[in-house]
């Protein structure tokens, strides 16, 4: 199924995403610094902001542990999700698509606005091979996302991003993170 934008859409949610592209921009720069700062409480407190984490500082201290280590190496999908299932026996699928995305900006994040604004949606609690599915999910939107981005409508998106943002040089799959972020109605 193809992302369906269309460039009102487009347009009306770019306006609205510089406060965001801001945030991100400070994220990412620090990110630069390495390890270190990932494991700054500063750094933590903002990145929880912008990707409104609220847990516990337990989970907290896995979470940015795991951050951190991945940061040099990279880290895929799945294995994000082995460990914090492993270690915090939960499914952090949005968590973990977030923290890949930070360290590799052209993988997309799994939000429920993005999901909802492509046509996806997380398996059930309950689902059998959750992981899996999950991890399909992931690869999914990926696929749409970039083939979108291929799209007359893409190049739409990304030639009015740059617009609107001259100074925001961030990949085209964050371009497109961020108004499939803002759009919040279908």
């Amino acid at each position: 199924m193809p992302i369906a934008l269309t460039k009102e859409q487009i347009l009306g949610a770019l306006p609205s995403i510089e406060r965001g592209l801001r945030k991100y921009f400070w994220i990412q720069s620090e990110v630069a610094l390495g390890a270190a700062r990932v494991s700054d409480r500063d750094f933590q407190k903002k990145f929880n902001g912008f990707y409104r984490i609220r847990r516990n500082q337990e989970w907290q201290a896995t979470y940015y542990g795991l951050f951190a280590s991945k940061l040099l190496t990279g880290i895929e999908f799945r294995e994000g999700l082995d460990f914090m299932l492993e270690k915090t026996g939960r499914f952090e699928a949005s968590f973990i698509s977030k923290l890949v995305a930070t360290i590799h900006p052209s993988k997309y994040v799994i939000d429920s606005m993005v999901l909802r604004n492509v046509g996806l949606a997380l398996p059930l609690a309950n689902a059998s091979d959750r992981i899996k599915r999950i991890c399909r999910i992931h690869e999914t939107l990926d696929e749409m996302c970039n083939s979108f981005l291929g799209t007359e409508l893409g190049r739409f998106l990304v030639e009015h991003f740059r617009k609107t943002y001259p100074w925001a040089n961030i990949t085209e799959a964050k371009m497109l993170d961020l108004v499939l972020w803002q759009i919040r109605q279908q």
